[in-house]
């Protein structure tokens, strides 16, 4: 398909996924010109990995005043904070956890997610959006400066602007959920390095099993049965993926702006990654008005990225490192034990704003 010609003084964003949009949001807010370009026929993202359903920590009302779009009729709170189970047991979690929060937001095509609310707004804002177009090295090379680029996990965009990155293993399935059903729940166990979940929203069940190392047909085989003994969940229909993890964070690629996971704005040792790429629309929008503002906003959210990735990488290179992470769980229900003032000073796993 022709490349579409660009309209003068256009800003163009190459990706129509959270982060692409919150940035063409804030830069049609300011005056700016917007096309959004994408390779996917529609809003919403990989037919392969969407309609899907994610949980996070999230501080609603810092990201929205960050980020300048109120999403809160997006994200709902979990029925009770993420169950921890480790193969078919379940896991007692630090009594500080009833005064946490954990939110269900869903992504995809469909009128209840997210990236719909998004594309609405864009649209009232007035950015143009073209779908079916070709977004891979040869095209990004000829984007013009200043061009945001939020392509997300794809191999050759990583290369292409030197991010170091390795791969992702996973299995997707989704089932029907109870009507107002928001739940979410965390599988660790020997199938994968990483873990498993679920998660529910909007008469939606998503579950993933993804890992940094790859995973076998028996990896999910015993995945399937621990929810099936755990819980009594069962889906008939599973597909394999393979994304592109980032091991280091960057702005700038030759004078065009890198957001979202590409730019590394993920947390690295869980792999939440819904908050980050919504700041990081944010950033890269401020980075057409303010380099400054937004190369300092950029490390303030990004400065524990190293450290964390190297916490999670020297923890898969352990024996048992899935149980260390159990230990890890009762010595922090041992402490609150110790010293109940704990209980009430325990703060979000994950703060973007602190």
């Amino acid at each position: 398909m022709r490349k579409p010609k660009k309209k003068d003084g256009e800003t163009a964003i190459y990706g129509a996924g959270l982060a692409g949009m919150v940035a063409a949001i804030n830069l049609a807010r300011e005056g700016h010109k917007v096309t959004v370009y994408d390779r996917e026929p529609r809003i919403g993202g990989s037919a392969l990995l969407h309609p899907s359903i994610h949980t996070t920590p999230l501080q609603p009302e810092e990201t929205w005043r960050y980020t300048g779009i109120d999403l809160s009729d997006c994200f709902v709170p979990t029925g009770e904070y993420p169950a921890f189970w480790y193969n078919s047991g379940r896991i007692t979690l630090p009594a500080y956890v009833k005064n946490l929060k954990a939110y269900n937001v869903e992504r995809g095509p469909r009128k209840t997610s997210i990236d719909t609310r998004l594309f609405e707004i864009a649209r009232k804002e007035r950015v143009r959006f073209v779908f079916n177009n070709n977004l891979g090295p040869d095209e990004l090379k000829m984007a013009p400066k200043g061009s945001i680029i939020a392509t997300g996990l794809y191999r050759e965009v990583y290369d292409l602007v030197g991010v170091r990155c390795a791969p992702t293993h996973g299995y997707i399935a989704t089932a029907p959920a109870a009507a107002g059903e928001s739940s979410g729940a965390i599988h660790m166990g020997s199938y994968s390095v990483d873990y498993g979940y679920t998660a529910s929203l909007n008469g939606l069940m998503f579950a993933l099993l993804f890992s940094r190392t790859p995973l076998r047909k028996n990896d999910l085989d015993r995945f399937r049965g621990v929810l099936r003994k755990s819980r009594g969940l069962e889906f008939d229909r599973w597909h394999s993926f393979t994304g592109y993890f980032p091991r280091e964070t960057k702005l700038y690629w030759e004078g065009r702006v890198l957001a979202g996971t590409l730019a590394g704005m993920i947390e690295p040792f869980w792999g939440y990654g819904i908050v980050g790429a919504l700041i990081s629309g944010k950033v890269a929008a401020l980075a057409h008005s303010s380099k400054t503002r937004a190369a300092m906003d950029f490390h303030r959210f990004t400065a524990s990225f190293g450290k964390k990735l190297a916490r999670k990488e020297k923890l898969d290179s352990l024996p048992f490192n899935r149980q260390l992470l159990r230990l890890g769980i009762l010595r922090a229900r041992f402490n609150c034990w110790m010293n109940p003032a704990l209980v009430k000073a325990a703060k979000d796993p994950v703060r973007w704003f602190t």
